[in-house]
């Protein structure tokens, strides 16, 4: 079985305005609700790419029932640890069509309580199976540790479960100790992790390594438009996808994890697996989400990369 976890979940509200200015009042011409944050956008991706998975994740209040619902209705199921106090956050995207340029404002997010976690880490004992694959993705909620991803994957290794990691800052680097099978961090945070500017497909694949010698097992560092640089090993690869009409890239990087956990699954090679990753991001970002039956429309934009070797 695939989970995966989302330790502070959003329901993103999104705003389609005719141009984003600033000291102005906008006037939205379209608004739409989804399930938010990077665990539901991967488990909706999951499922559209035909894996069933079920998605983790703490939730409170009628924003929280909101999301099972959705998740529901798109035939995700859930396994929530709902908070005893507290609403599940509403993140507001602002979003200007035709130039793909957004704005996107996150909340904290409620806190999770000593209680929470109890219930989570019991949850995880019962679920937790040799052979599982568990995504850790996005942000922690307030109350939860620096480590608290690293604790997961503790857990999920006594349970020869394996695990995938897409996330941030402190969180990042003490969960690369725990040898996830994957991380894919993006340009900014391969920065922030290195400590070192990010100019050219080399200096990415010099920042690839890094995170390998951190621990992880294989790293698909995004680069927007620029596709993304894939290392495991001694390998590293630049893949660039064609260039194609964005109507935005908010979630793109979610649908780069499904990609290559798709992929992964398949039991293809890291070429190809960097090859369906790339090409499920950019397949998002041309519709603003995954499209239903995307198999046929991603094979044709995977033969379109453009594979390159780094030394």
């Amino acid at each position: 079985m695939i989970y995966t976890v989302s330790a502070n979940p959003a329901l993103d509200l999104v705003l389609t305005v005719p141009a984003v200015e600033f000291d102005a009042v906008l006037r939205a011409t379209a608004v739409r609700r989804g399930m938010g944050g990077k665990g539901f956008n991967v488990s909706r991706f999951l499922q559209k790419l035909g894996v069933d998975n079920i998605a983790v994740a703490f939730a409170g209040g009628f924003t929280g029932q909101a999301l099972a619902a959705g998740l529901a209705a798109a035939g995700v199921k859930t396994d929530f640890i709902h908070l005893a106090e507290g609403e599940t956050r509403t993140n507001v995207v602002i979003h200007e069509p035709g130039t793909g340029r957004h704005i996107k404002v996150n909340q904290p997010g409620a806190t999770v309580t000593a209680a929470d976690q109890a219930a989570f880490w019991a949850r995880l004992q019962e679920l937790a199976r040799p052979g599982d694959l568990w995504v850790l993705t996005g942000s922690l909620a307030p109350g939860l540790a620096v480590d608290f991803y690293t604790q997961v994957a503790a857990a999920l290794g006594r349970a020869g479960a394996a695990f995938v990691l897409d996330t941030s800052g402190p969180a990042l680097r003490s969960g690369c100790a725990a040898a996830p099978l994957l991380v894919k961090p993006n340009l900014l945070e391969a920065q922030e992790f290195t400590g070192h500017a990010i100019r050219s497909a080399q200096e990415a694949a010099a920042a690839a390594r890094e995170f390998l010698q951190a621990g992880a097992q294989q790293v698909i560092l995004s680069l927007g438009k620029e596709g993304a640089v894939v290392a495991a090993g001694d390998a590293a690869l630049h893949l660039l996808p064609p260039a194609v009409d964005v109507q935005t890239a908010v979630s793109a990087g979610d649908a780069v994890v499904a990609g290559a956990i798709w992929a992964m699954q398949q039991g293809l090679p890291l070429a190809e697996v960097g090859m369906w990753a790339v090409a499920t991001g950019t397949l998002t970002a041309m519709h603003d989400d995954l499209p239903a039956a995307p198999l046929t429309p991603l094979q044709e934009i995977a033969a379109r990369v453009q594979v390159t070797a780094l030394g």
